[in-house]
């Protein structure tokens, strides 16, 4: 969006960009005549996020996340889970890193414990627990077929 000139280009491009309840919410303030007409894209922002953000679900959204743990899922299943929640929430991927940590199984978390590389990002983590996920569960069968 820093490719529009000023901040009035700005906010007319997002009112613009608005449809049906949201473009409602705001037509009183966005009025060429309307007094309080926003000052900056950040306010109308704000407007619209007081608006449409459901309190609610962030509420419920960081509890499931305190309380998530992979336990016996496999791990795809609990990281779809993951994601789910963290959508909702304002995390940074070095907060998802650690938190992922403790909220993996045992096998895993020890066999982040051995690996001896730093992940750069939550995708790489993501793929190399993955990946012991999927050594791990060949090796349980292999194991249960002898």
């Amino acid at each position: 969006m820093n490719h529009y000139s000023t901040e009035k280009i700005r906010i007319v491009y997002v009112i613009f960009r608005l449809e049906d309840d949201a473009d409602q919410q705001i037509y009183a303030k966005h009025r060429v005549d309307a007094f309080s007409f926003y000052q900056s894209l950040s306010e109308l922002l704000k407007h619209l996020k007081e608006i449409y953000e459901d309190q609610n679900l962030i509420r419920k959204c960081h509890h499931e996340y305190v309380a998530l743990k992979q336990l016996n899922k496999f791990f795809s299943f609990f990281y779809s889970e993951f994601t789910r929640i963290f959508s909702f929430l304002n995390y940074d991927d070095i907060t998802l890193m650690n938190d992922i940590q403790n909220k993996i199984n045992n096998h895993l978390q020890n066999a982040l414990s051995v690996c001896l590389i730093k992940f750069s990002s939550l995708n790489k983590l993501k793929i190399f627990l993955q990946d012991v996920n999927n050594k791990q569960r060949v090796n349980y069968q292999l194991r249960d077929e002898q």
